[in-house]
């Protein structure tokens, strides 16, 4: 099943395309973005103007069209901020119905606040989380911890807006109105005391200019990766974008590809917002996500059930945050868990392997060659941080392809140069996992004097010497004993009883 999701903003309208599995999971494979800025005129008039109607309707056409022609089944339209705000939004609203066929949703600041949050959340890795989104319009800021929301704001300090109010005709900000503004976000951010923040609660940002200050931050620092989501953007780097940006014209800003024409003018007004609250709240850094409110409305639709209301339930909110995602390992889970007890592996390397097995084996990565499931694996937006990702990426690929591997993981050296025990070591595992997995293998884990893996069935004869030489790779690579025995029912098909150990 395809499902799409329309974000309405102020600044710019944005579709995402999701394929849905039958597990439930959800990936995106596309997008389409236009910068149709409804909320232009909105601060003064506090009504939508024809114009920005137009260019909105017009560009939803054009995601109708785009679902008609990819057999998209469900398209998810929400407003945001611009069109709660304005006070000809049922018009409005009947406009683009009639128009275009599509009934939208506005969402109240705490509905798009709770979904942005559910949506961010579940793409990092961290318990307690301080999740703002920074649109055009508005500041949406929700604070959760483990789990439970306690906090959620929408303040008036979007970056298109701040810029409207505060910039003059040529786009630039006088010293004057620069305090000024600087001033009203200071008035209106909370302080930590008042959001109750725990002291290990990790700062997470979403939104355009989010995003392109990241973009940013990569260019400048030669970052090996061209990866946004999960980046992290340190105070004195932000710090120092706020002061470059305030000196530029926006016809300088066009030139930075980073940022592009579509942000250029916001960039100022938007950076000095993430610097302020970064100081307000004590943060020396950010992490960045590409996911927010879009990934969290579709996770509360998919997950929604019978319920009718269309408000954003807090409660509910809250129990898709504390839902564990279900590996679909099963026993393969069983055994690492096992593995982790006894010290083969540790917690972290659990988790890596876990993603890596589970990733390894869908359609496209499993018919992949060893350099494309690389780059594969490295194009997805997970809940662990680039570091992390690396690993698996590598490890996966060295379960196949070991000398790929080893040129991949010089190129990424400077990041992952002391994990390559560990990846020799997570690529062994992960092969013998794939080779329990495609003999369709039932099995029973144990520890006494090293690993013991009882095979006791499998779809076929199971492979004796791949599972030799694999268990020979992981207990030379863990220095520990690895023992696979085959059960009675596999010697009646296979006789003989495979040890591997030091």
């Amino acid at each position: 099943m395809k499902v799409a999701v329309i974000d309405v903003g102020f600044n710019s309208l944005k579709m995402v395309k999701y394929r849905v599995e039958p597990d439930g999971t959800a990936k995106s494979y596309g997008q389409l973005g236009v910068m149709a800025k409804l909320g232009e005129g909105l601060e003064s008039t506090g009504y939508l103007g024809i114009e920005p109607i137009s260019r909105t309707i017009d560009a939803l056409r054009l995601c109708r069209e785009t679902a008609s022609l990819e057999s998209i089944k469900h398209v998810l339209l929400v407003g945001t901020s611009p069109v709660r705000e304005a006070a000809n939004r049922g018009e409005f609203m009947e406009r683009v119905e009639k128009e275009t066929g599509m009934k939208m949703r506005v969402l109240s600041g705490s509905d798009e606040a709770l979904y942005g949050l559910l949506g961010a959340a579940r793409a990092v890795d961290a318990s307690n989380i301080l999740y703002f989104d920074l649109g055009g319009g508005s500041l949406e800021v929700a604070y959760a911890e483990r789990s439970r929301v306690r906090r959620t704001l929408s303040l008036p300090l979007g970056a298109l807006k701040l810029t409207s109010l505060y910039s003059g005709k040529d786009g630039k900000f006088s010293r004057k109105d620069r305090a000024k503004m600087a001033e009203r976000v200071l008035e209106l951010l909370p302080s930590r005391r008042e959001l109750g923040l725990a002291r290990d609660t990790t700062l997470v940002g979403t939104g355009g200019t989010v995003r392109g200050m990241a973009r940013y931050d990569l260019d400048e620092n030669n970052y090996p990766l061209d990866k946004v989501h999960n980046y992290t953007v340190n105070a004195e780097s932000v710090q120092k974008m706020s002061r470059e940006f305030f000196k530029l014209k926006v016809t300088e800003m066009n030139k930075i590809d980073a940022i592009g024409e579509g942000r250029s003018e916001t960039m100022a007004a938007g950076t000095l917002v993430v610097k302020m609250l970064m100081k307000r709240l004590g943060f020396r850094s950010m992490t960045v996500s590409t996911h927010g409110l879009r990934d969290g409305v579709l996770v509360e639709f998919l997950e929604r059930s019978a319920r009718p209301s269309d408000l954003a339930q807090r409660e509910d909110i809250e129990r898709l945050l504390a839902k564990p995602r279900p590996s679909g390992l099963g026993d393969d889970e069983e055994l690492l868990n096992c593995m982790m007890r006894n010290g083969i592996i540790d917690e972290r390397q659990r988790r890596i392997i876990l993603a890596a097995a589970r990733r390894g084996r869908s359609p496209d990565s499993a018919e992949a060659d060893a350099n494309a499931v690389f780059g594969i694996l490295m194009s997805e937006d997970l809940p662990m941080s680039h570091e992390d990702q690396l690993l698996m990426a590598v490890s996966v690929v060295r379960s196949r392809k070991p000398r790929a591997s080893n040129w991949i993981a010089h190129q990424y050296r400077d990041m992952i140069y002391d994990d390559a025990k560990v990846m020799k070591k997570m690529g062994a595992c992960l092969r013998l996992l794939e080779i329990l997995d495609k003999s369709r293998a039932q099995f029973r884990v144990a520890y006494s004097n090293g690993l013991r893996i009882s095979v006791i069935g499998s779809e076929g004869p199971f492979p004796l010497e791949l599972a030799r030489t694999a268990a020979l790779a992981l207990a030379t690579a863990a220095k520990k004993p690895v023992t696979i025995f085959v059960g009675v029912k596999e010697r009646e098909r296979h006789a003989g009883l495979v040890r591997v150990g030091r």
